[in-house]
């Protein structure tokens, strides 16, 4: 089902394609007050090639969204029949990353994986258990690379079910490549039976939801994130992002994919650049601390 926010561009007539998820915070982008584009906004779970067919014939060259890797997977056939770009707030997937068709301002996965084995060496970590997200593979397979440099074992995560296949107590560290709610019911369960087990989320588990579900036992957790966004930093990064393509007037895909590999991006944030095709924020350790995320500049 489509929506149309009517924004009026202030640079050109032309539209912005939003690919949103229902499922994440990208979706409330829509009702926020954002008067510089005029946007023509997608469902991810409606049908692809249909609103793929709008954006073309409205004359769509760039689009943003969309949140999240599996939606990204898809979408990618569709950005190179008709000429397309993207680019996501959150997708991190290297691989959907190097297509040249889908950009990010969230840096790529192979830094935080990298960001990830320094975390994991200093936690003196034995055995990993690695808790992967069924939904969004294209996302949480790229951290199955954790398991060349520590002894341990993958498993997807459907729900609590899922970890009484497992004996938690056989597990020092946990990472949880898990959206916020799925990863806070992960969380209470792991350390009712194992309390002293390390759990550390990737950015995907980043959000104000995962203190409020996992309640106390959210204390301690580590999270693996590039942003100072920490109360809903989907959200904060999509405002960045249409701030960003409020400012510049792309006519073409070749002329966006110039700019973006060839300049400064300044934003709200900061001014950054793009090393290959990864944006180059700086990966960071945060740690829940009396229900707050707090950088842990040790690490």
């Amino acid at each position: 089902m489509f929506t149309i926010a009517v924004f009026w561009y202030t640079f050109s007539s032309k539209y912005i394609g939003f690919l949103y998820n229902p499922e994440t915070q990208s979706k409330e982008f829509l009702h926020r007050n954002y008067n510089d584009l005029f946007i023509l906004a997608f469902d991810t779970n409606s049908d692809f090639k249909e609103g793929f067919n709008l954006f073309a014939s409205k004359g769509v060259k760039i689009i943003i969204g969309p949140p999240i890797s599996v939606d990204g997977e898809k979408a990618l056939p569709f950005l190179r029949k008709y000429n397309m770009v993207a680019l996501s707030a959150t997708i991190s997937s290297t691989k959907l990353l190097n297509s040249n068709y889908i950009f990010s301002f969230t840096p790529s996965n192979r830094f935080i994986v990298e960001k990830m084995k320094q975390l994991l060496a200093k936690l003196e970590t034995k055995n990993l258990l690695l808790l992967s997200d069924p939904r969004n593979k294209q996302y949480s397979d790229e951290f199955i690379e954790l398991l060349q440099s520590f002894r341990g074992k993958n498993i997807y995560y459907y729900n609590e079910e899922t970890l009484k296949t497992i004996n938690p107590e056989n597990y020092d560290t946990v990472v949880m490549s898990l959206f916020a709610k799925d990863a806070a019911r992960a969380t209470e369960f792991l350390k009712a039976i194992n309390p002293t087990i390390n759990v550390v989320g990737t950015d995907s588990v980043m959000s104000a939801d995962f203190t409020s579900y996992a309640g106390s036992a959210a204390e301690g957790v580590y999270l693996v994130y590039t942003m100072d966004y920490l109360e809903n930093p989907e959200l904060e990064l999509i405002h960045e992002v249409a701030n960003f393509l409020s400012k510049h007037k792309f006519l073409s895909t070749d002329q966006f994919r110039r700019f973006i590999k060839h300049n400064v991006i300044e934003t709200t944030r900061g001014r950054y650049n793009f090393i290959g095709n990864s944006i180059n924020r700086t990966v960071r350790i945060f740690q829940v601390v009396n229900g707050k995320y707090v950088e842990q500049e040790n690490y």
